[in-house]
């Protein structure tokens, strides 16, 4: 698949066009909702001249990044944190398993998840329910700020891994998730979701390990970035 890539100045024009699709968003086709609501609420705008808004593109759909780049003030971040109501509570996550956390999974902007206690900008971690227009609701598609604890500003910024059991997207990723066991020189990112762990091994760059008090699981990496089109 072939991403093409836009970059516009982010001046009255732009600003017009979003706060239109956000006018508009039962009729969207954007798996990102969330860039409509905070351009409709005002937290989106230009801070300074020559600000950018980079949106990647698949056919006619927009692809899954709604990145802000030099300009945008930071002060209101665009996709988070935003608390969602489904997060389990500590004390239900110690009888749950990995599966059971996107039970079903759910839509951008997603769990709001923690990384050593602190709540985390939805650029920096997300999982979130695949575009039900292409029929792959049933998948997840965690969005991980690369390096570790990056703010993604860029698709070259992002690592994507995907929850695939029924092989909505494709065979491949289906085949990729398994229940093994940690590796040996896999280490804790501090991220959590209530009880869920995300562990990362060097030596398996291609893999994200999910870890919660029942099982493992090991998400395959999807590179290059998977897109709705």
């Amino acid at each position: 698949m072939t991403d093409s890539h836009a970059t516009d100045p982010l001046d009255a024009g732009v600003a017009t066009r979003l706060r239109d699709l956000a006018a508009s968003e039962a009729e969207s086709t954007s798996p990102w909702p969330g860039l409509d609501r905070a351009v409709r609420r005002g937290r989106l705008r230009r801070a300074a001249a020559g600000g950018t808004l980079t949106v990647l593109c698949a056919a006619m759909a927009w692809l899954v990044v709604p990145f802000a780049m030099d300009g945008l003030d930071r002060t209101a971040p665009i996709a988070g944190p935003v608390t969602s109501t489904n997060t389990p509570t500590q004390e239900e996550s110690e009888t749950m398993s990995v599966a059971d956390y996107f039970a079903p999974p759910e839509l951008f902007p997603g769990p709001t998840w923690t990384r050593y206690g602190e709540l985390v900008d939805g650029l920096e971690i997300n999982s979130i329910a695949g575009p039900e227009h292409c029929d792959w609701q049933s998948a997840v598609m965690m969005h991980l700020g690369w390096p570790l604890g990056t703010v993604s500003t860029t698709s070259d910024e992002i690592r994507q891994f995907i929850r695939d059991p029924q092989g909505a997207i494709s065979a491949q990723l289906q085949a990729g998730l398994r229940s093994p066991d940690l590796p040996a020189d896999a280490e804790d990112t501090g991220y959590r979701l209530a009880g869920l762990q995300l562990w990362l091994s060097p030596s398996d760059p291609d893999g994200a390990y999910l870890v919660s008090a029942l099982d493992v699981e090991r998400w395959p990496r999807a590179d290059p970035l998977v897109a709705c089109g």
